[in-house]
């Protein structure tokens, strides 16, 4: 984990409120694993307070920059997005837990609400570069606006399905639809995903369902993203014999990324 001084390069809109942030991180950009996330500082006074959380898009450790996707909601994602080029920002990372490769001769599907496609959109281009040209992302969003733009998302994967809440993007329903249509070609898949509870939660019943391996990199509100505020809590499924002190996990330091089958979805 570093704290490091990082150099705003870029920051532009990609979508509606949906921005990119490039920052010059050369040391965070060297260690960061798809799934793993930055703490940014985006004020230098007392307000906002706390730093920002958010999932690492990509890496360029040549170029030493990280990219960052965010949606403008609050007054720490618009101070962030009123930061120029040139603005410099303590930058904590990387942090959390990432992804892990797919076994070989699965196809990985990335299944995506909103804005929880950053991770997946890092973990697809992992793949590629890894040789594994199989992956599908999948991607929802409430309405065509909020959609990432073609050139971002093909990067991460050869096939890319969008759904859209009100049909006017791809395919007019649900990405878990989509997802089941994936898993109806058979064959061996291992599905990550990341977006709203209630998205992540039908995903990880349908690979209950159809027996497959998933993995989901969790969102929750952070204070200091590495573990020791105990803020940011998951409910975990109880194992045989194990402490009650084991029933929840902590999603900044434990995760963000957990395996389905490790979390209890619903209350």
């Amino acid at each position: 984990m570093l704290d490091e001084k990082a150099r705003v390069c870029a920051n532009q809109q990609v979508a509606q409120d949906l921005y990119l942030a490039r920052l010059l991180a050369p040391r965070i950009a060297s260690r960061a694993a798809p799934g793993q996330f930055v703490a940014v500082r985006v004020s230098a006074g007392f307000s906002p307070f706390l730093r920002l959380p958010l999932s690492i898009c990509r890496t360029d450790s040549a170029a030493g920059t990280i990219d960052l996707l965010y949606e403008d909601v609050g007054p720490k994602t618009r101070a962030l997005r009123q930061a120029g080029a040139a603005a410099e920002l303590a930058c904590l990372g990387p942090l959390g837990r990432g992804f892990a490769m797919p076994a070989p001769g699965h196809r990985a599907l990335l299944v995506g609400g909103g804005i929880g496609l950053p991770p997946l959109v890092f973990m697809g281009e992992a793949l590629g570069q890894a040789g594994r040209r199989d992956a599908v992302l999948l991607a929802g969003t409430r309405t065509a606006a909020k959609h990432l733009p073609d050139a971002l998302l093909r990067a991460a994967a050869p096939v890319v399905r969008r759904a859209t809440d009100d049909g006017t993007l791809g395919h007019g329903g649900l990405v878990t639809e989509l997802l089941a249509e994936e898993l109806e070609k058979g064959g061996d898949s291992a599905v990550y995903t990341c977006g709203p509870h209630a998205m992540m939660a039908a995903v990880a019943r349908l690979c209950r369902d159809w027996d497959v391996a998933c993995q989901a990199s969790l969102e929750e509100y952070m204070a200091c993203g590495f573990g020791v505020c105990v803020g940011c809590v998951v409910e975990a499924v109880p194992e045989a014999g194990a402490s009650p002190y084991g029933r929840y996990r902590r999603i900044c330091l434990d995760g963000p990324v957990f395996d389905t089958r490790q979390v209890r979805w619903e209350g």
